[in-house]
């Protein structure tokens, strides 16, 4: 039984902006494979335990978390606990690839964008949907 439920950010138009990143970037059937191992462990762990393993690192920028995945890239799905309820649940706001140990440009604001709008309206985000 999970402790906590995953929620997959919507954009404007409704899509699930965690699975376009994961088919903008192609990413690669064992990248796939880790993130949804991650994602299953992230939910299944005390908020505590795991930042205090490194699953997670941060906050990053204000609200934003990262989730660390070491595959054939450095994936770093963004993240916050909440932001509806801080005790059950974590809304991916958007994915990244760390590269050179940076994020892309801009990426941790538009995650904190993100959240805001989920603050602002919880109907622009869905039950995460499982990476194929």
């Amino acid at each position: 039984m999970s402790r906590f439920i995953l929620w997959d950010f919507l954009n404007a138009r409704g899509d699930n902006v965690i699975l376009q990143w994961v088919r903008e970037d192609r990413l690669s059937k064992r990248d796939r494979a880790k993130l949804n191992q991650k994602l299953d462990r992230l939910v299944q762990m005390d908020f505590d335990l795991a930042i205090h393993t490194r699953l997670l690192a941060g906050p990053t920028y204000g609200h934003i978390y990262k989730l660390r995945i070491h595959g054939d890239v450095m994936l770093r799905p963004l993240l916050c606990r909440g932001p509806i309820d801080t005790e059950s649940e974590y809304t991916l706001l958007r994915g990244a690839v760390e590269r050179g140990g940076r994020l892309p440009d801009g990426a941790q604001e538009k995650a904190e964008e993100n959240r805001q709008r989920v603050i602002g309206d919880p109907r622009s985000r869905c039950l995460h949907e499982r990476i194929q």
